[in-house]
């Protein structure tokens, strides 16, 4: 692995804008679509991208039946759960507000991790750091947590529920074995899409695009650039400095979320979610793996 450089950086804060902004971009789409519409577009975009950089690399698909069953794995629990649930609850609860729960998704992936992976201790700061994680999430629930009194509730457990999604993913991943990235982020996608399409079209009302440009252009956004593109970039990176180094967008991306829904669509901005992004952040933040000086004898 190479030392990070200035075009790691600017990697990096692609990733951050365009995961971040993915939340707006999927509140404007949900003006005019179903979110499994906003899902099926932004899965078919994103699996057309990484088919043109799998093919131009000289790559391709699997072949074998066994690696079809686990594409179908990794994108219903990567891919096809936690995007529809995302859509699904911006339809009641703000955008900003679903990233920040979405930054939950470390916190997850530890908790399982324990459990389900070599080398990943509870240790006493990672568990403080689960629990202000927890903090933040009742301080946006409030008095939901206990009434569903303004609706927003099941919007808020879907979001959580994504990250559980995510985490199960990601611990999947972990356990397969080795494979060419690429082309397993293509052929996720792919299968996303295809399995999506006949629930799409029974559900979908035909919108011309001169009749909401504004979400047709936030789904063709989500598609090419938060997840074909983004999907190249986060592999980019990865495979040359390591994933390390991309923890840091765990940080900035619930930032970006909530200040993307507060200033371009009048999202609450209360004291509430304020503090409730620090106190996620922070939980983040203390679960990071650190590595220890031994102590001089």
């Amino acid at each position: 692995m190479q030392q990070p450089t200035f075009r790691h950086w600017g990697l990096l804060g692609y990733l951050t804008v365009f995961w971040g902004f993915a939340f707006y971009l999927i509140a404007v789409g949900l003006t005019a679509f179903e979110p499994v519409t906003v899902v099926w577009g932004r899965l078919t975009l994103g699996a057309v991208f990484m088919l043109v950089v799998l093919f131009l690399r000289g790559g391709s698909l699997p072949r074998s039946l066994l690696w079809w069953r686990r594409l179908v794995t990794l994108s219903i629990t990567g891919n096809l759960l936690p995007f529809t649930l995302i859509a699904w609850a911006e339809q009641t609860v703000p955008s900003g507000e679903v990233g920040l729960l979405m930054a939950l998704m470390p916190i997850t992936i530890l908790l399982l991790g324990h459990w389900f992976l070599e080398h990943e201790p509870l240790t006493p700061m990672r568990l403080s750091g689960v629990a202000m994680g927890f903090i933040g999430v009742a301080l946006l629930m409030g008095v939901d947590l206990f009434a569903n009194s303004d609706g927003r509730l099941p919007g808020q457990l879907a979001a959580v529920l994504a990250t559980l999604c995510y985490a199960v993913n990601g611990i999947y991943t972990k356990r397969l074995p080795g494979f060419d990235t690429v082309a397993i982020s293509a052929g996720s996608l792919l299968v996303g899409s295809i399995i999506l399409l006949p629930i799409m079209l029974s559900q979908q009302v035909w919108v011309p695009p001169a009749a909401a440009p504004m979400a047709w252009g936030s789904v063709l956004l989500l598609g090419i650039f938060a997840t074909g593109l983004a999907t190249w970039v986060y592999f980019t990176v990865v495979s040359e400095v390591g994933p390390g180094f991309l923890s840091t967008i765990n940080y900035l991306i619930p930032g970006v979320a909530f200040l993307a829904g507060a200033l371009l669509l009048g999202e609450p901005a209360g004291w509430a979610q304020w503090l409730a992004l620090f106190s996620i952040v922070a939980g983040v933040w203390l679960i990071q793996p650190r590595a220890f000086k031994p102590k001089s004898p």
